[in-house]
């Protein structure tokens, strides 16, 4: 009998300690959203106008920029860099890491220490990167893990509306860069090769492993898509008919001589391109782009 009471007086122990370990475990486990003392004491537009008439300067004063990180390499449309948003500007962020989006993910706000960083230009696009011979290069994981600086967690509550504008605005502020860096929002255009799959592989290796698509709007005002290689949508077919595109506007030219044909605008996925049909509706189209509406 004593045996008996014993099997079910262990169960009845065994279970208070495992609630016990649980609540204990829950309670060690549960980390603190990632907090830091460091505030920005510069935007990004400020930053920007500082070292506007600079290629590469090294940072070697206390300055911080704080931000949302609105683009990483969640798709592979975009490679080895991040970029990051405050209310007044976007800038590009160069990380030598693969999969930045589990460590960065959109939405995740971040003070970033410059000190010790370098701003530079690419081709006419304003950059952040790690201090080299006269030239950014990309910030490895060590060294972003002590100038990047996490203000809680990763949540689209965060993240910035997309800037809605034109493709006839943002060409004609490109020599200003007023949407360099920026999520921006272009509605009511088609792609000029709809029909087309986004990155014909064999065509994009002699280009850099990615293709400019044009978009166009009513009006004959164009811009280039590009779409790398690697983006998990590439194979797929671009589609037809109206709809909207979303993404970071970024720049390939020359500095100090920027021109319209210059920018480009990456989809951070395919979920960027909206409201198009995959197959065409009419038989009447404008250029390659069906009119739908």
């Amino acid at each position: 009998m004593k045996n008996i009471r014993n099997l079910f007086w262990m169960p009845g122990i065994l279970s208070v300690l495992a609630l016990a370990s649980v609540a204990c475990t829950g309670e060690r486990d549960t980390p603190l959203p990632p907090e830091t003392s460091l505030r920005a004491n510069i935007t990004i537009e400020e930053l920007i106008e500082r070292y506007k008439d600079m290629d590469y300067a090294a940072i070697d004063t206390a300055l911080c920029i704080e931000g949302v990180v609105t683009a990483n390499d969640i798709s592979g449309n975009i490679y080895k860099k991040i970029f990051l948003q405050d209310s007044t500007g976007g800038i590009d962020i160069e990380i030598e890491m693969t999969n930045n989006n589990q460590k960065y993910a959109m939405g995740q706000r971040l003070v970033i220490d410059l000190k010790g960083l370098a701003y530079g230009t690419y081709h006419g696009q304003p950059q952040i990167g790690a201090q080299g011979e006269n030239v950014t290069e990309r910030i490895y994981e060590p060294e972003c893990d002590e100038h990047f600086h996490r203000k809680g967690y990763a949540t689209v509550l965060n993240m910035p509306e997309p800037i809605e504008a034109t493709i006839l605005n943002v060409n004609f502020t490109v020599k200003r860069g007023l949407y360099l860096g920026k999520l921006i929002r272009l509605d009511s255009v088609y792609f000029v090769d709809s029909g087309q799959v986004y990155v014909d592989q064999e065509a994009a290796a002699g280009t850099g492993n990615a293709m400019n698509r044009m978009i166009r709007d009513k009006n004959g005002n164009e811009l280039a898509v590009r779409i790398s290689s690697y983006a998990l949508f590439a194979p797929d077919t671009i589609p037809y008919g109206y709809g909207s595109i979303q993404g970071i506007l970024s720049v390939y030219g020359t500095a100090g001589d920027l021109q319209a044909e210059d920018l480009q605008l990456f989809p951070r996925m395919e979920e960027d391109i909206m409201g198009f049909t995959p197959h065409p509706l009419a038989a009447d189209t404008v250029g390659n782009g069906t009119d739908n509406e």
